[in-house]
């Protein structure tokens, strides 16, 4: 289970983009001006923010839930090595203070195996709805549903069919750091309805980074709780 959660940068700061359709949702065109302003702000925004993450480490702190029993909890620490990928250390393997990493207690083998296959897959499956690729994002919000509220200094997308029929997903965009602030996801894997919901934090220095993460998995009774904190500057 410790590789299930080596690759946090899936679902980091630079994550964008997830969602529910909006109840009362205007419809963005391709080629408005209004739209390519905030994708050019929010492309310019994200390249910023991927900039200064090399720079930092962090820890992230992982938990995966069946009904009220923790299963698994994996505490790292993380930063950016010499070839750019990132290195996690595991803190809580030793040490009275933490919890023992790794240790899935009463299931059987065969489940602890399945549980971790299926959390692999769920893990990259998801990395599709980040755009990895900024030009994605742009198109997204394109093609996305937008509403601006009066009361709120925000923007907030919303589009289905992004990776499957008849996903949903919703993006909440600052609107004057024009950095993501939530995202949310509803879609199926293998099957299952995915229920996915991130929060961001946003540093002085304009790094956005997730700070905490939850995926239900309801159909399982399951959930992964995942939370990045402690950014220190290198």
């Amino acid at each position: 289970m410790a590789q299930l959660f080596r690759n946090q940068l899936l679902l980091r700061c630079s994550f964008l983009g997830l969602i529910v359709l909006l109840s009362w949702p205007v419809t963005a065109q391709e080629g408005s001006p209004l739209v390519k302003e905030i994708s050019e702000k929010v492309l310019a925004a994200r390249l910023a923010s991927d900039a200064l993450m090399p720079h930092y480490s962090w820890t992230t702190r992982s938990e995966v839930i069946k009904g009220k029993e923790v299963l698994n909890i994996l505490i790292e620490k993380n930063q950016f090595g010499p070839d750019g990928k990132i290195i996690s250390k595991t803190l809580n393997e030793q040490g009275a203070k933490m919890p023992t990493a790794f240790l899935i207690k009463d299931i059987a083998e065969e489940e602890k195996a399945s549980i971790e296959k299926f959390l692999y897959g769920l893990r990259d499956f998801l990395h599709q709805y980040s755009f990895p690729d900024p030009s994605q994002a742009c198109r997204f919000m394109e093609t996305a549903s937008f509403q601006k509220p009066d009361t709120i200094k925000e923007f907030i997308f919303s589009g289905r069919n992004v990776v499957l029929p008849d996903d949903n997903m919703k993006w909440w965009i600052d609107g004057e750091l024009y950095n993501t602030t939530k995202t949310e996801v509803l879609t199926t894997f293998e099957g299952d309805e995915i229920r996915f919901t991130a929060t961001f934090i946003t540093l002085r220095n304009g790094l956005t980074y997730m700070g905490y993460a939850e995926m239900l998995i309801p159909a399982k009774n399951m959930t992964l709780q995942i939370q990045n904190y402690d950014y220190t500057p290198e």
